[in-house]
């Protein structure tokens, strides 16, 4: 009989290959989950050194944009031409930092938990940075080549198509600056990283400020197309105002003239003195009784002399033309008004003129030869000869001398800015408009703090080129619907004791009386905010009434202060106004000088 097959010892075998099997696969397992914990742990490191890298890119590309960027403005600042490499550098550099924020491992670690805020805003940032780069800045370039290649005013004439162009540009450049806009404010409000948060509100606060800048630009040119006669002729009243001789526009008119405009071509006629076109015995504009109670005793509406008391511009500019007319038959479309610290920054790029008698009027000497030093030299009949004389020589040099465009462009800015050139039209459209681009010189009729210092000079002298002006607006928290004010206003004469001219202090208001030389007398008023009620006043700590009367909505608190050489007088004004969130509101008469102001305000909750 052959021997068979032991079974028990077939199962053993089983069991032990079995076993054997089942150690060999765990081993494997063992092996195969190490192998995948490392191979993770290897992939994990990897995209943490990727996503470092690609921080890394993203900050040293921005650096470097910046920088080029800088370099870039300082050119466009010496009025030279960027070349196309420059403009590539900064492309290159944004580009980079925009690939390298949008990898998928940026992607992937933008969703994990306190990584994340801070990686999205870093990618947002990059795209706001590339989207500049690509879009605006190419574009400001062109803008500022447009102005800089040629001239703006060329042999009397205004290149009516440069500023058609310029404004459709300027008007993509504030679609681009929307879109940017509204990206930023889009990322995270705060992503626990300081620099990077502090980074987003600086690039969001400028977008949002040029943003503004361009929009108001644009509104600007758009409005200059019929102001220059884009679609017939235009007559404007041209008044040079004296703020030697302060008014509540800024200064006296001296000096005038007629500007007319026909499809860009600018031709300025019949200059004079002031005294070439007489008072009237009528007015010749009716604003109301309220007007009157405030303007009326002194004729306002009969003469250049007192056709500026109110600050508000449109009032004086609807006289000046009503004279003219009562005076020519001519109706005027509007009127125009500078003085001479707006004259000497047309000058800045104009370059100097040289008057008939050979003197050089410079940017640096317009304001004192004409404020101060004339009335040295010459009798009153010869300044207000000079005087006309000086309007002629720089609106030559404006309209036919060859003169950086884009200067010329930053003057006028400045002007509108500060007060220096007011403008009014007849037409309503265009007067709207002139008021949302910052040029009407008009006392807004709105609510919310308001502190407005007006001086008119009541002497009838030239005092004013030495007056100096401080007002510090002090308002304090919200109780029941109001809050307490106070209005601190200093005034100081800082004229010389003795060697001014005879016409410089004069004393007019009552000659019969002896003065002190070089005093003045000033009336004062404050503008303020709508509704507001009079607490109390003080003159130098001691107590002060003053006159109530109202204006374009707005209280309106007024005394008359004499003035002696060298003297600083305060007068502080409480109020108790509405409660408000709105922010304050501090207008800023144009003198010779400027005004100082302060504004401390403590939050309102309603």
């Amino acid at each position: 009989m052959k021997a068979g097959k032991d079974p028990a010892r077939s199962r053993n075998a089983a069991v032990e290959s079995a076993r054997a099997f089942a150690a060999l696969m765990s081993r494997r397992r063992h092996r195969a989950f190490l192998w995948v914990v490392g191979a993770v742990g290897l992939f994990s490191a990897a995209s943490a050194g990727f996503l470092v890298w690609e921080v890394r890119t993203v900050q040293s590309s921005l650096a470097a944009a910046q920088v080029a960027t800088d370099r870039l403005q300082a050119e466009m600042d010496r009025h030279r031409r960027p070349s196309a490499e420059e403009l590539d550098d900064i492309r290159k550099h944004t580009a980079a930092a925009r690939v390298a924020a949008g990898t998928p491992v940026w992607s992937v670690a933008e969703h994990l938990p306190l990584m994340g805020p801070p990686l999205r805003s870093a990618r947002g940032l990059s795209v706001a940075a590339d989207e500049m780069a690509t879009g605006v800045l190419p574009e400001a370039v062109r803008l500022h080549q447009m102005f800089a290649s040629g001239q703006m005013v060329h042999h009397g004439r205004v290149d009516l198509r440069r500023f058609a162009a310029a404004t459709n540009l300027l008007g993509k450049v504030h679609r681009q600056l929307t879109g940017i806009e509204t990206g930023l404010h889009g990322l995270p409000g705060s992503t626990a990283v300081g620099r990077l948060d502090l980074a987003r509100q600086r690039l969001s606060g400028r977008v949002a400020r040029l943003s503004d800048s361009v929009l108001e630009a644009e509104a600007t040119t758009r409005l200059l197309m019929p102001l220059l006669g884009a679609s017939g002729p235009r007559h404007y009243f041209l008044a040079f105002q004296n703020n030697a001789e302060a008014r509540g526009t800024g200064g006296l008119v001296g000096t005038f003239g007629i500007l007319t405009a026909d499809r860009g071509r600018i031709t300025l006629h019949d200059f004079a003195s002031d005294d070439m076109l007489p008072r009237t015995t009528t007015p010749v504009a009716n604003f109301g009784p309220t007007f009157d109670r405030r303007y009326g005793a002194a004729e306002s509406a009969q003469g250049l002399a007192n056709s500026n008391l109110s600050a508000h511009f449109p009032y004086a500019a609807q006289i000046w033309v009503g004279l003219w007319q009562r005076h020519t038959g001519q109706r005027l479309d509007g009127a125009i008004a500078t003085d001479p610290v707006g004259l000497a920054r047309v000058l800045k790029a104009t370059g100097p003129v040289r008057l008939p008698d050979g003197k050089r009027l410079t940017a640096e000497n317009t304001v004192e030869l004409t404020e101060s030093t004339l009335y040295a030299s010459y009798s009153n009949i010869e300044r207000k000869r000079f005087l006309v004389q000086v309007a002629q020589a720089v609106a030559t040099a404006l309209l036919h001398r060859h003169h950086d465009s884009v200067a010329l462009l930053h003057a006028l800015r400045q002007n509108a800015t500060d007060g220096r050139l007011r403008v009014w039209s007849r037409d309503a459209p265009t007067e709207s408009a002139l008021e949302e681009a910052g040029l009407a010189g008009d006392v807004p009729e709105r609510t919310g703090p308001f502190a407005y210092l007006v001086v008119n000079n009541s002497a009838g002298n030239k005092m004013d080129y030495h007056l100096r002006r401080s007002l510090t607006y002090e308002l304090g928290p919200c109780a029941g619907g109001t809050r307490s004010s106070v209005v601190r206003i200093r005034l100081t004469n800082a004229a010389p004791a003795a060697g001014l001219p005879a016409l410089v202090a004069l004393r007019s208001d009552d000659p019969r009386r002896s003065h002190v030389p070089g005093s003045t007398s000033i009336w004062l008023s404050l503008y303020a905010s709508s509704g507001a009620r009079f607490t109390g006043g003080t003159l130098d700590g001691r107590r002060l009434l003053l006159s109530s009367t109202e204006e374009r909505g707005h209280p309106v608190f007024g005394t008359q202060l004499e003035l002696l050489p060298g003297q600083t007088r305060e007068v502080d004004i409480r109020l108790l106004e509405q409660a408000s969130d709105r922010p304050p509101v501090v207008p800023l008469q144009p003198l010779a000088r400027p005004q100082t102001t302060k504004v401390r305000i403590q939050p309102c909750v309603k």
